[in-house]
């Protein structure tokens, strides 16, 4: 793993995760540190609870331990983020299965319903995000307006001629 810019507290352990890096006798009790904070968090224990439990058992200071919490959270990933990632899939394949339920057994509205349930977890209704702006379309084209009754008596008489305008916006001869 080739290290760009200046490295981080978090490098080394990384480093040992990924390549097998050597870490001092500190830094591996720190790892331990690590892991039973992310171990925590990964079985449902709110970032309070995972404190609480750590200062029992390492009596550090209320900064050192959120420090670790934290930095635990940056080497191994947010519990939150993939927990509702995989919370939304176990969703949607319960209200496909529901569906597919209620359809065997008749229950048409059943079927839509659930199916409808799932397709909104899935943002099949959400709306597509266009590349197009319309308003760059829009440009906007000038305009002479004139008061003057005689200009307005001259252009009912003759025929306007339009000019025809050349790239970059200089008049075409």
């Amino acid at each position: 793993m080739k290290q760009l810019g200046k490295p981080d507290k978090i490098d080394k352990y990384k480093l040992h995760l990924v390549e097998g890096a050597n870490l001092k006798p500190d830094e591996l009790q720190m790892l331990a540190k690590y892991r039973k904070a992310h171990g925590l968090l990964c079985l449902g224990f709110s970032r309070n609870q995972v404190i609480a439990t750590l200062e029992k058992e390492y009596e550090l200071s209320q900064p050192q331990l959120y420090a670790i919490v934290r930095e635990s959270t940056l080497l191994y990933g947010s519990i939150e983020e993939v927990d509702n990632k995989g919370q939304r899939v176990i969703s949607i394949e319960n209200y496909k299965l529901l569906a597919n339920l209620a359809r065997k057994n008749g229950d048409i509205n059943g079927a839509i319903r659930a199916t409808e349930l799932a397709d909104k977890l899935q943002g099949l209704f959400e709306p597509e995000k266009s590349v197009l702006d319309p308003k760059a379309f829009l440009v906007p084209i000038p305009m002479d307006f004139s008061t003057d009754p005689a200009v307005l008596r001259e252009q009912e008489t003759h025929d306007i001629d339009f000019e025809e305008v050349g790239e970059g916006g200089s008049d075409a001869e």
